[in-house]
């Protein structure tokens, strides 16, 4: 027998799934804009990068309405959890302790993390030879926590977005800062502002550090199960078409 409208939907619901997101009105997407080159706001105020162009990409090839726009860093999670946000795109490492409160799509990326330092600075990127030392990070990373977890004699200095650090290591009030070497080559060392600078350090991935997590992926509320499928849809048809590996050749010569 056919359930009421209303019944199916309460029983969608009670499930823990929502009505596909086909069907359903514009998602909402935060992004926080101050990571470029994968997330920024331009000179006309418009949110653009990798990760824009992805989400773009994937909205389209699944027929989702999109609207992505910039949000503050600290609220993005709390703000996915309260049904505030559909989704978030921001280079988001997919770890263990985030999916006790969020869902993953499928992974799309498994970046390198890298320290960066004024060149000549002979830094010895060890437990010991950091003991002291100053290190910009933006909070809640990836970066963040591992730098507390394996730096314990150094001085962290935590700040909301992901530009914050660099103005902070530019004006010497930092030694080092750690992202993502994409990022920083694309986005700092290759601007007269970080001319000065170099990476130094091994380079590091989830292999060498539980922090780092697995890849790089698109979070989502883990009530709405039927968006987690419409997204993986859309990602693994821009990936079968190629238009992922345009974006990585685009942005890093890949």
């Amino acid at each position: 027998m056919r359930l009421p409208a209303i019944s199916l939907f309460a029983a969608l619901i009670s499930a823990g799934t929502m009505l596909s997101p086909a069907n359903a009105e514009q998602l909402k997407i935060a992004t926080d804009a101050t990571f470029p080159p994968f997330e920024s706001v331009d000179a006309s105020g418009k949110v653009v990068g990798y990760d824009i162009e992805l989400m773009e990409a994937i909205c389209e090839a699944a027929k989702l309405d999109c609207d992505i726009f910039n949000a503050a860093w600290d609220g993005m999670i709390p703000g996915l959890i309260d049904g505030k946000y559909d989704a978030l795109i921001s280079q988001l490492t997919v770890t263990d302790k985030r999916r006790q409160v969020i869902a993953f799509s499928d992974v799309y990326s498994h970046p390198t993390f890298r320290f960066v330092a004024k060149k000549g600075a002979a830094l010895d990127v060890t437990p010991e030879g950091l003991a002291g030392k100053i290190i910009a990070v933006q909070t809640g990373t990836p970066m963040d926590a591992y730098v507390t977890a394996h730096f314990p004699q150094a001085t962290i200095k935590r700040y909301d977005s992901g530009s914050a650090p660099y103005l902070e290591l530019t004006a010497g009030r930092a030694d080092l800062h750690i992202s993502y070497q994409a990022q920083i080559i694309h986005s700092f060392l290759k601007s007269d502002a970080g001319s000065d600078f170099e990476l130094v350090g091994p380079q590091l991935t989830g292999k060498d550090a539980k922090e780092f997590g697995e890849g790089v992926a698109i979070a989502i509320n883990k009530k709405n199960t039927a968006l987690v499928e419409e997204i993986n849809k859309g990602l693994a048809a821009v990936r079968e078409s190629g238009k992922l590996d345009a974006l990585n050749a685009k942005y890093f010569g890949e």
